[in-house]
């Protein structure tokens, strides 16, 4: 059984991106049901879209027979029920490939003094979290979900599978108290009986399926309504509704899919409806509405089985019958060819390529959170066998096999859900910059250049270049560590907390008589944008002015690179009062 979920949900490992996270302490059945739980809100979502196709394409083909709508849906269940999927570079689902895959993160927004409470309490914790068989492998799937994320999805679960419990019960009791009300029932031929105690015919059953007439019912009906039930069997529409049952049931708390199994009922009775009167050699239209409103069954019939002749609310079918026209060439073969661009379309997911895409981007976020959390067993498993010698001889990475830490002390990034980005991605290699905090607080930029291969269906570093942007001396540099700005960036030291808690230390200096020479820098703008913005001190290459004050308080500062006759400005703010400290606005 667990094989085969991981066979089926390996689709949801390209939708969520990582973090690391606490044991649930559930037992492993709990964790499948997880991972399955994922996979049904990943594939109802697909569903949706084409429901919505559908429902459009369904007015576009009101003229044409039914039975193409009702290939329609059989799309729909295949999309809910099959485990695999083909590709064509024609995919509907193409057209939702980002164009830029940034990092999709499912974690809560930390301040800085609340990331210095959680690495205190990192630091006097002696055990790991201990992570269940779920976690673990949607950790080295790059899935990372925060504390409350973690805790909805299994509330979610929980609801989930209660809901789908409900509905085969009931189908199942539904079932059997029908079933006793065919007891008696007389085979007249083959698979054919009468029963006193039904209001419709209809058939039911799965292997051998069986039709069942009412013994009022007038014989010269018999022809036409057996060869509507035999129609149903010739086609499988037995097993097709008893399949979407089961997937009404999976996916109950989507009302598209609801809207579905509705609709997909109405268009299989409605084909099966032209197919009958297609096939009679006299025009029995009148004859047959009739019976279809004399026989209307009421809410008999549990959902899913039987197939009923006289359905519920018969209206739609009266009308299509009374309205039938053997159809024109042309518009059966429109419909036809409209029927099948929209299964290749619909039915099909985007090439590989647009996976490989996907994947590599999902690899660099791996690769940075793993750096961000001192994930030595990640990156190990994450780069080659030379590649972690290199970095074990370079006294980066240390421990032993399953025990592995990565990084130094200080700086370094802190928290794997912000403290980076990537700034280019492509098959042969990834750039991340990456935002590292002293304990001052001072955030830092450091440019990590990662080239790799594809080994094993996945890809492993073979090279990892790091460039340090703590003394930035040449354009090119600043514009790769600040051309996105600063705003919801660790640099952004007004919003993450970060800015008053400098500002409170470099006052603690100045009261003390002023020892560390960085802080103190911090009360004047154009020493300020140097020291946070990390610029060389050499004058000849980097050199800082700072401009008038203006009305709201602000100074801009020019930062001009000399050598190269470039020029940059930095707005700084003084936001903690005339006394406190400077910062970069933007």
């Amino acid at each position: 059984m667990e094989e085969w979920i991981n066979m089926i949900f390996r689709g949801m490992r390209t939708i969520f991106k990582m973090g690391l996270y606490e044991e649930f302490h559930e037992i492993a059945y709990i964790s499948g049901g997880r991972r399955m739980f994922l996979e049904v809100l990943y594939r109802s979502l697909t569903a949706g879209g084409i429901v919505m196709v559908i429902l459009l394409l369904r007015v576009l083909l009101r003229r044409a027979p039914k039975i193409y709508c009702y290939l329609l849906w059989v799309l729909v269940l295949y999309r809910l029920l099959c485990p695999f999927t083909f590709v064509s570079s024609v995919s509907f689902f193409a057209l939702f490939d980002r164009a830029e895959a940034g990092r999709v993160q499912i974690a809560e927004n930390r301040t800085f003094p609340e990331i210095q409470m959680e690495e205190a309490a990192q630091k006097n914790q002696a055990v790991k979290p201990v992570l269940d068989a779920f976690e673990v492998e949607m950790a080295h799937e790059g899935i990372y979900l925060s504390q409350d994320t973690r805790t909805l999805l299994w509330v979610a679960c929980n609801v989930w599978i209660s809901g789908m419990a409900m509905i085969l019960v009931y189908g199942i009791v539904s079932l059997i108290i029908f079933s006793r009300r065919l007891q008696g029932a007389v085979k007249v031929q083959d698979n054919i009986y009468l029963s006193d105690y039904i209001p419709t015919p209809f058939v039911i059953g799965l292997i051998r399926p069986r039709i069942y007439l009412p013994s009022s019912l007038d014989k010269k009906e018999w022809e036409y309504i057996i060869l509507h039930e035999r129609t149903h069997i010739r086609r499988g529409d037995h097993i097709i509704r008893l399949l979407s049952f089961l997937a009404l049931a999976v996916y109950w708390f989507h009302p598209l899919i609801w809207a579905a199994f509705y609709l997909s009922g109405k268009d299989m009775e409605m084909s099966c409806d032209e197919a009958v009167i297609r096939k009679m050699e006299k025009d029995i239209r009148a004859d047959y509405a009739a019976s279809l409103l004399k026989l209307s069954a009421g809410g008999l019939f549990p959902g899913g089985a039987p197939l009923a002749f006289g359905e519920k609310d018969a209206k739609k079918r009266i009308e299509n019958v009374m309205h039938w026209r053997k159809p024109k060439l042309a518009i059966a073969t429109a419909a036809l060819a409209a029927v099948i661009a929209a299964l290749v379309i619909l039915g099909t997911d985007p090439l590989p390529m647009k996976r490989q895409e996907e994947q590599l981007w999902q690899t660099a976020n791996t690769w940075a959170q793993a750096v961000c959390d001192r994930d030595g067993n990640r990156i190990v498993e994450l780069c080659t066998k030379e590649k972690r010698e290199q970095f074990q001889n370079e006294e980066l990475l240390s421990g032993e096999e399953g025990v592995y830490s990565f990084g130094w002390s200080s700086p370094w990034p802190w928290n794997a859900q912000n403290d980076y980005r990537i700034a280019e991605c492509t098959s042969q290699e990834a750039v991340i910059i990456y935002y590292a905090w002293t304990s001052d607080p001072h955030v830092t930029v450091w440019q990590e250049r990662l080239t790799w291969q594809l080994v094993d269906n996945g890809y492993r570093v073979v090279e990892s270049d790091m460039f340090y942007m703590n003394s930035v001396s040449d354009s090119s540099s600043f514009v790769a560590a600040y051309g996105e700005g600063i705003h919801n960036t660790p640099m952004d030291y007004l919003t993450n907390g970060a800015g008053e808690a400098l500002n409170e230390n470099a006052l603690q200096d100045r009261n003390a008589g002023g020892y560390y020479q960085s802080y103190q820098s911090l009360f004047a703008p154009q020493t300020a944008a140097r020291t946070l913005l990390n610029l060389s001190e050499d004058e000849t290459k980097v050199a800082v002015h700072a401009g008038d004050e203006r009305e709201d308080g602000s100074v801009t500062v020019s930062i001009d690179f000399p050598e190269e006759a470039v020029s940059m400005e930095v707005k700084m703010i003084q936001p903690y009062g005339k006394s406190g400290i400077w910062i970069p606005q933007n």
